[in-house]
């Protein structure tokens, strides 16, 4: 594996954590805030560039796509098998209260009125189902592949300079 990608992988990770650990000892309900979650993305993007960039900075200035793909995805594979370990071990072990505060976040936002109340009864009896058992969380990890994958590509693309002077030797 890529020293870059699991260095920068396990600073995602852990920084990730941290944030979602700060929220938590703040308040129980901001750890599940969508803001909060989402603004951990900026520990994935920041760690999946500066993989691709050490890697490019060490083959001369210059890297492939498929390289630079393959340095920010090792990146997002260390950084959320830290984040959903976590939350494994965090809603499982730690604060086995969390899933119940979970369920009602959730149940909070349907009653919004976004929803129809059809659709919102419905969701509503899905969330006794919540539940962070290993199959749900290795599942949930193995989703995230496919988003983390796109990332991943759109950061390639942004990072890759093939040398075209290799490109062009027979």
């Amino acid at each position: 594996m890529n020293a870059h990608s699991t260095k920068f992988g396990l600073i995602a990770g852990i920084g990730t954590v941290l944030i979602l650990l700060t929220a938590y000892f703040v308040d129980k309900r901001l750890q599940l805030s969508p803001g909060v979650v989402w603004s951990t993305m900026i520990f994935y993007i920041v760690g999946m560039a500066m993989a691709a960039i050490e890697e490019r900075k060490d083959n001369g200035g210059f890297i492939s796509f498929k390289a630079a793909l393959k340095a920010a995805f090792i990146v997002w594979m260390v950084a959320n098998a830290i984040y959903h370990t976590f939350n494994y071990l965090h809603f499982n072990y730690f604060d086995p209260e969390m899933i119940q505060i979970q369920k009602d976040v959730v149940l909070e936002t349907l009653d919004t009125g976004v929803f129809s109340e059809e659709m919102t009864e419905q969701m509503a009896a899905k969330t006794d189902e919540i539940k962070y058992d290993i199959m749900t969380t290795l599942s949930g990890y193995i989703m995230s592949l496919v988003f983390g994958f796109l990332l991943a590509a759109i950061i390639a693309r942004l990072v890759r300079r093939d040398d075209f002077e290799k490109a062009n030797q027979v």
